[in-house]
């Protein structure tokens, strides 16, 4: 008989476990949508660092392979603007996943300086007889870009030369 009452029952119920069941599955896809779209946003943020780190380790190469006296010979011998572009096949060469790290360098001539020496070994041909010792600056600039994504750095560097100071009718003091 109590099973008999029992079945009685539940063909009275109105459907609330299926509702309240309904509500639960409904927070539960709410929650996983959230959590996957969050993930993703951490993966764009993570690469997106991952191509700034990029460019500054390519345009930190390239400073570096151009930081020399060649360049800088070039760039003064250049009149009379003094400046030069770095040939693109001179410059390292990065490949990533996204594509491919370019680099422009551009090197400039300010001209000449005068330089503070300490502990510097001089030659007779800069000796105060000989008319001392004058410095040459260069700025170097170098623009590096991601193909494909929109990470770019700029970096500049100041490169101080010593050389004898024939020919400098100008000095600018620091």
């Amino acid at each position: 008989m109590k099973l008999i009452n029992r079945l009685k029952n539940n063909h009275k119920q109105k459907g609330a476990i299926l509702i309240w069941s309904m509500v639960i599955l409904l927070i539960l896809t709410i929650v996983g949508i959230s959590a996957v779209k969050t993930a993703g946003i951490g993966t764009k943020i993570t690469g997106n660092s991952l191509f700034t780190m990029l460019v500054f380790q390519g345009a930190e190469s390239a400073l570096a392979k151009t930081a020399n006296i060649h360049y800088t010979t070039e760039a003064d011998n250049n009149i009379p603007s003094r400046t030069i572009d770095v040939p693109s096949v001179d410059l390292p060469v990065e490949v990533a996943s996204k594509g491919g790290l370019k680099s422009e360098v551009n090197i400039a001539w300010q001209g000449y300086r005068k330089c503070p020496i300490t502990s510097v070994a001089t030659s007779t041909t800069v000796s105060e007889k000989a008319g001392g010792v004058a410095c040459q600056g260069f700025d170097i600039v170098v623009r590096t870009t991601l193909s494909g994504t929109g990470a770019r750095a700029n970096h500049t560097l100041g490169v101080v030369r010593y050389g004898p100071a024939l020919h400098t009718t100008t000095l600018r003091s620091n």
